[in-house]
C-alpha cells in the first residue's frame, strides 16, 4: 500500500513458521496418488474449494500451490499499511508483466498478484461487493439464475466474518447496515481501524456539495452509488486478512483427507479417452524446470482455481483452445474452445495526487525511527498507523449528466443505471511517497470499461509468463469516463471543504486542463488495478464451445472431469473490487461440487 522502499526500512524481520501434517513440499510424498478432487491454484478460490470439499471426510482433496506458503511470508508484512500490497517484485506475488499497452503509449507495466497459499486475497485490502445489476446481467449470460444477486447473497455472507465497529469509535450506525454482511465467515472484514485527517473533511463534502451529496451507508448493500465509509480486509488482531489463514485452520489443516502441497508448479492437465470425449484425469507439476514432473491423478475431478491468467495459460498447454492456436505452436489438440484466454478484463486505475497541509498521513512512515516505533506497537498491539487501510472512504459516481460523452459509436458500457462509470478513493498517501513531504490522492478506477484483452502463451515452457495483454484504453469510450472522473475528482478536491488541507495538485499532471491534455495524461500515467478476470468465461449449457469456457455449474464445456472455480469464469467486471465476487463464486462453487459428488 505504502511504497516498496519501506520495507527495506525494516531491519529485522521475523518469519513465522508453522508446520502441519497436511502442509507438503516433497512431491514424493504425492507421486502417483490417486485423490478424488485434485485442486489447481490454492489462491482465494483453491483455498474455498478445498476446505468445503473436505467438510465431507469421504472426499480426498490434493491442493497444489506454485507460491510460498502463508506461514513463509515475513510477520511485519501482514500488517495492513505495509503488506505485499506495497510493490510488486517480491516472491511472494507473481510480478507478471503486461504487453505493450497501444492505449498507453507503450509502456507495459507488472500485474501484482498472490503467489501464495492464499493468492490475491492477501494482495487486495478492500471489500466492496459490487451491484446487483451485474450480477443480475451474469445470471442472465450464464441461463443460470443462481449467478443473479440474490441467491449469492447467501455465499457473500457465507464468506465474510464482518467485525462490527465498537461503540463510541468514530464510525457508527450510518456507515454501515449489519444486514448487509455475513459475521460468521472466515474471512474478516471491518470498517477503517485507523482515523485519518481526510475522514471528517469527505463528511463535510457529503454534506455541503451538491455534486457529492449522496450517502451510501453500505457499500455492500448492492447499490454502489455515492460515497461511503469503505469496508477493509483487516482481521480483529489487526493484521491483512487472508483465506489461507481464514479457512485453514489448524482443524482444517489436521483433515486426514486434505493434502497441501506448495513451491510446485502446474505444467499440464492429462486426460483419457471416452466415448463421451476426453475425461480429465490428473495433473503433471515440478517445483522447477530441471526437476522431471511428478503426476497426481483424480477419481472424480481436476479443479482448475489457478487465476484469470494462470488458468488460460494450464489449459492452452494442456490442448484445449483455439485450435488452430495450438497447432501454430505444436500443441495437440484436445479440445477445440476458441475463447480460452479470450474476454479478459480488468479496471483501469488513475492515481491522482495532491500536496498536503498535514504531517499526519501515511507519508510519516517514511522515517525510520517513527516505522520502527509503529511497528512494535503494532506487533504487541494490533493497533497503530499500520492498521490503516487502503482509503477509509470510497465514492462511486456516474458521469455527470451534462457530459454527453456516449453516442451510438460509443455507447455506454455500464451494465445498468445503478452501476457505477468510476470509483474515486480518498487516500492519505501517494506511492512513490517522495523523500519529503506530506499528501493526499485520489485514486480513480474506471469500473465501467469497454476494452477486453486477453491472455495466450507463446511457448510451450509452463515457466515462461504468459502474454497478457488487457488493451487498455483502446476503447474510444474508456477514454471519455477517464476525462470525466478526472475532472469529478478536481471539482471534489476544489472543493472549499478542503481548504487549508490541500495545498495545489502534485501530480501527475496538474497542467492538463484541456480534454486532450487529459487523454494524454491519462494515456501516458494509467495501469491498472488488478482486477483481471474473465478469461474463462460462463456461458450456459446448450451453448457451445463459442460461446464460452464453461458450462453454470463450472464445469468446461467438452470435457469430463475438469471444472474452473476463480475469476477467471466471470464474464463481467463487477463495479467494485472483485474480491467479493471470487469468494462468493468459490463457496457456490463449492456447493455445486457438493452436490454433483454427493
Amino acid at each position: 500500500m505504502i511504497l516498496p522502499k519501506i520495507l527495506g526500512l525494516l531491519t529485522a524481520v521475523t518469519v513465522a513458521r508453522v508446520c502441519h501434517a497436511g502442509l507438503l513440499t516433497d512431491t514424493a510424498v504425492v507421486a502417483n496418488k490417486k485423490y478424488d478432487f485434485v485442486i489447481i491454484g490454492g489462491g482465494t478460490s483453491g483455498v474455498i474449494m478445498a476446505t468445503r470439499i473436505t467438510e465431507i471426510s469421504k472426499h480426498t482433496v490434493l491442493l497444489i500451490e506454485a507460491g510460498v506458503a502463508y506461514e513463509d511470508i515475513p510477520v511485519t508484512l501482514h500488517a495492513p499499511a505495509l503488506g505485499v500490497r506495497s510493490g510488486s517484485q517480491q516472491p511472494w506475488t507473481w510480478n507478471y508483466t503486461v504487453v505493450p499497452q497501444i492505449g498507453m503509449e507503450n509502456r507495459t507495466f507488472t500485474y501484482q498478484m498472490g503467489h501464495n497459499l492464499g493468492g490475491s486475497s492477501y494482495v487486495y485490502g478492500l471489500y466492496t461487493r459490487g451491484t446487483d445489476q451485474i450480477f443480475d446481467k451474469i445470471a442472465k449470460i450464464s441461463g443460470d439464475n443462481g449467478w443473479s444477486w440474490k441467491s449469492l447473497v447467501p455465499y457473500f455472507n457465507k464468506a465474510e466474518g464482518f467485525l462490527k465497529p465498537p461503540s463510541g469509535g468514530e464510525w457508527g450506525p450510518n456507515d454501515y447496515k449489519l444486514t448487509d454482511h455475513g459475521t460468521q465467515g472466515p474471512f474478516n472484514t471491518q470498517l477503517p481501524m485507523y482515523p485519518n485527517d481526510l475522514d471528517p473533511l469527505v463528511t463535510k463534502l457529503v454534506a455541503t456539495e451538491a455534486e457529492f451529496s449522496k450517502w451510501n451507508n453500505d457499500l455492500s448493500s448492492g447499490k454502489s452509488l455515492g460515497i461511503g465509509t469503505s469496508q477493509a480486509t483487516i482481521t480483529k488482531a489487526g493484521t491483512a486478512s487472508n483465506v489461507a489463514s481464514g479457512y485453514l485452520t489448524p482443524a482444517v489443516l489436521a483433515r486426514k483427507n486434505l493434502d497441501i502441497i506448495t513451491g510446485v508448479r502446474a505444467t499440464k492437465l492429462t486426460f483419457k479417452a471416452s466415448k463421451a470425449g476426453p475425461v480429465a484425469s490428473g495433473v503433471q507439476f515440478t517445483p522447477s524446470p530441471d526437476v522431471n514432473v511428478t503426476t497426481v491423478f483424480a477419481n472424480n475431478e481436476v479443479i482448475l482455481s489457478a487465476g484469470a491468467f494462470n488458468t488460460p495459460q494450464l489449459l492452452q498447454l494442456s490442448g484445449i483452445a483455439d485450435k488452430d492456436f495450438l497447432k501454430s505452436l505444436g500443441i495437440p489438440v484436445v479440445l477445440d474452445s476458441p475463447n480460452v484466454g479470450q474476454n479478459l478484463r480488468d479496471h483501469v486505475a488513475m492515481p491522482m495526487q495532491w500536496e498536503a497541509n498535514a504531517t499526519t498521513t501515511l507519508d510519516q512512515l517514511r522515517d525510520p525511527t517513527f516505522l520502527a516505533n509503529q511497528t512494535s506497537i503494532w506487533q504487541q498491539t494490533g493497533k497503530g498507523i499500520l492498521t490503516a487501510a487502503v482509503a477509509n472512504h470510497l465514492g462511486f459516481f456516474r458521469v455527470h449528466p451534462n457530459a454527453s460523452i456516449f453516442d451510438s459509436q460509443n455507447p455506454d458500457p455500464s451494465i445498468g443505471s445503478d452501476c457505477s462509470h468510476f470509483e474515486m478513493l480518498f487516500r492519505s498517501f501517494i506511492t512513490p511517497s517522495p523523500a519529503t513531504g506530506f499528501f493526499t490522492s485520489m485514486g480513480i478506477a474506471f469500473t465501467s470499461v469497454a476494452s477486453v484483452g486477453n491472455v495466450l502463451i507463446n511457448t510451450t515452457d509452463p515457466f515462461a509468463s504468459p502474454l497478457i495483454d488487457p488493451k487498455f484504453l483502446t476503447s474510444e469510450v474508456d477514454i471519455r469516463i477517464g476525462r470525466e472522473a478526472i475532472k469529478t475528482a478536481r471539482r471534489a478536491y476544489s472543493s472549499p471543504v478542503f481548504d487549508g488541507f490541500v495545498v495545489k495538485e502534485y501530480g501527475p499532471n496538474p497542467n492538463a486542463m484541456t480534454d486532450p491534455e487529459i487523454e494524454e495524461m491519462i494515456r501516458h500515467s494509467g495501469t491498472t488495478f488488478f482486477h483481471a478476470l474473465g478469461t474463462a468465461q460462463l456461458a450456459p449449457f446448450h451453448a457451445d464451445v463459442k460461446a464460452g469456457v464453461v458450462n453454470p455449474d463450472l464445469t468446461v464445456k467438452g470435457v469430463k472431469g475438469l471444472r474452473i472455480v476463480d475469476a477467471s469464469v466471470i464474464p463481467v467486471l463487477p463495479d467494485a473490487h472483485p474480491l467479493a465476487a471470487v469468494l462468493a463464486f468459490a463457496e457456490r462453487g463449492a456447493d455445486l461440487v457438493k452436490a454433483a459428488w454427493r
